[in-house]
């Protein structure tokens, strides 16, 4: 039987093996991936400053009703990205998000609008990373000529 933690990542040795780069243990490959692959070439060009990984924000604070404390809700995204030019980028990787995935990021966005959050995906077909959202009109756009 495949070990798994609470959010299906698969914590066997030869899982955490395949999304281990410099020490760092990464939640998926394709995470991984961006950041061997796309975040640390910019940043070796130094078109990138900084990375924060796994930046947490707060959406909901915790609350008391009936007696009971009723936990915060937080956003934590996959990587923070500071750029030479002064821009600043929130990246979470998404595959296929979950509704709460979705419903999270409207929260985000209505708590942080000053923030700028991206959802990337990796589409070998498409060409490499892309937008989620820009992803999607592509795919949608496909199965209306097939």
């Amino acid at each position: 039987m495949l070990k798994r933690s609470k959010f299906k990542v698969n914590i066997t040795k030869k899982g955490i093996e395949k999304r281990t780069f410099k020490g760092i243990i990464f939640d998926s490959e394709m995470e991984l991936k961006y950041y061997r692959d796309y975040l640390i070439p910019l940043q070796e060009q130094k078109i990138v400053t900084k990375i924060i990984l796994q930046p947490k924000y707060l959406i909901q604070e915790k609350f008391n009703k009936y007696g009971k404390v009723i936990l915060p809700i937080n956003y934590v995204a996959d990587f923070e990205v500071f750029y030479a030019d002064g821009k600043n980028i929130i990246v979470d990787i998404k595959g296929f998000p979950s509704s709460d995935a979705k419903l999270k990021r409207k929260l985000f966005d209505y708590k942080y609008p000053q923030k700028t959050l991206q959802w990337i995906s990796l589409s070998k077909i498409n060409g490499g990373w892309l937008l989620y959202e820009d992803l999607i009109k592509i795919r949608s756009k496909r199965k209306r000529k097939n």
